[in-house]
């Protein structure tokens, strides 16, 4: 296992293995752009490292404490326990888990074994790739750019989309990959739910992001959320992996 330093090495290192399943690592992608580009996206230095075998990446991990760790794809269990017992052997605290649901389950079992921590589901995923809007929603109103007016109400929205965890006129987005960007942030306060925001929201942001030059749109969603997924794939967003965040328990004593 080999650890880096620098962002735009690590990134040169794995972006081909992570290109091979670029919606499944768009989140590690983006996160790694941001990275390169200088933004410090935790409190600590970011973790990064690579497994290689014979020559050729195989596994790939990320974390910017204090949040999860995020896994990329693996084509064999050797290199999820790789992982597990080289970040153990070095002391390293984690939070939780973000990954493919085989993978991130497979990897918190393993975890707990050496480390003696219990885990929990935080939140089960499904991630989508949007190439094309084919139903675009309608509501009323329109979309637009938001304004420094607008920031107070943002701040507030963000606060309130983390806890709420509805994901239904906010839209934002973040995460750039080589040919895509990862669509975030969707929300709207109760009072104006129902009324079809949401989903008009979303569709001319895609569609912006397309206009301006995105091969692809990617999404998470949240699986106990029916309605939001069924709306995701009415205007064209398709299923391309489910995901899973795992909460770990500090050392069981």
């Amino acid at each position: 296992m080999k650890f880096f330093s620098d962002a735009g090495q690590f990134l040169e290192r794995v972006q081909p293995f992570l290109l091979k399943r670029e919606a499944e690592h768009c989140l590690i992608l983006g996160l790694l752009d941001e990275l390169r580009s200088g933004e410090e996206l935790g409190a600590e230095p970011p973790l990064m490292a690579s497994v290689e075998e014979r020559g050729e990446v195989a596994g790939v991990a990320l974390m910017t404490p204090p949040r999860n760790l995020v896994l990329s794809w693996t084509a064999g269990d050797s290199t999820l326990d790789t992982i597990a017992r080289e970040l153990h052997a070095a002391g390293v605290v984690i939070p939780g888990v973000n990954g493919s649901a085989d993978i991130a389950q497979k990897f918190v079992s393993r975890w707990s074994e050496l480390s003696g921590c219990s885990y929990r589901v935080q939140m089960a995923q499904r991630i989508y790739q949007l190439r094309l809007v084919t139903n675009e929603s309608r509501a009323a109103g329109r979309l637009r750019e938001p304004t420094l007016s607008d920031e107070a109400l943002l701040r507030e929205w963000r606060a309130a989309f983390s806890m709420d965890g509805s994901a239904v006129s906010m839209a934002g987005y973040s995460g750039r990959t080589p040919n895509g960007i990862r669509v975030a942030w969707v929300y709207t306060p109760p009072e104006n739910r129902g009324k079809g925001f949401a989903g008009a929201c979303v569709a001319a942001l895609s569609q912006k992001l397309l206009d301006d030059g995105r091969r692809f749109c990617f999404l998470y969603t949240d699986l106990a959320n029916p309605i939001s997924n069924h709306i995701y794939q009415k205007m064209g967003y398709e299923p391309v992996i489910d995901a899973t965040v795992y909460s770990l328990s500090q050392k069981v004593r």
